[in-house]
């Protein structure tokens, strides 16, 4: 929490990928590489629940072992090439009774965000008085697609990530690294080892 907003990460790991096959479970610099993302999470000053989203009884059972609360499995129906992020938050928010006041999506994807690039993107929204904010590549200012933080109640009206006036958050090109295939894989290693 800070200055009294509630905020709730959330880690969309479903089992199946298009590109590289099994990415989530990929052992990236000795972990899975979904379980990176919950761990900068734990690491925020300012989360306060951790949510992880998968298909996988094997991700959950990981997260378990590794000190983390772990959910029902995600529905088929949510856990296909078509399914949406917007379509997944919603269902989460249909389900947890607990209320918070902004979500942040952490994807596997980005393993080289941080913690501190998490508190400094809650503190930058909380504090701006701002509903919407994403993290860019600084190289080029495209969505990096390694944070989301979205006003929960904003979020359910507009069902989107980005708007016009939404903030940036610029990160370094090495941290901007989006995991979609083998190159990308590797080529975030790198700047890892």
């Amino acid at each position: 929490m800070i200055l009294g907003k509630k905020f709730i990460a959330i880690v969309p790991a479903r089992l199946g990928s298009k590109r590289l096959k099994m990415k989530n479970l990929r052992e990236f610099n000795g972990k899975p590489l979904f379980l990176w993302s919950m761990i900068s999470a734990k690491k925020s000053k300012y989360i306060d629940r951790i949510y992880l989203s998968t298909d996988s009884k094997r991700i959950n059972a990981i997260a378990f072992k590794n000190g983390f609360k772990i959910y029902n499995l995600r529905s088929k129906k949510l856990s296909t090439d078509k399914t949406s992020s917007s379509e997944l938050i919603l269902n989460i928010f249909s389900r947890i009774k607990e209320k918070f006041d902004f979500f942040i999506l952490l994807q596997p994807t980005s393993p080289l965000r941080q913690s501190t690039d998490i508190d400094y993107a809650i503190k930058r929204i909380v504090q701006k008085n701002k509903k919407s904010l994403v993290s860019v590549n600084a190289k080029n200012n495209r969505n990096n697609g390694a944070i989301y933080i979205q006003n929960i109640s904003f979020f359910k009206k507009n069902k989107k990530f980005r708007y016009k006036n939404s903030m940036i958050y610029k990160m370094p090109a090495k941290k901007s690294i989006d995991i979609d295939t083998k190159k990308d894989f590797d080529q975030a290693l790198k700047h890892c080892l």
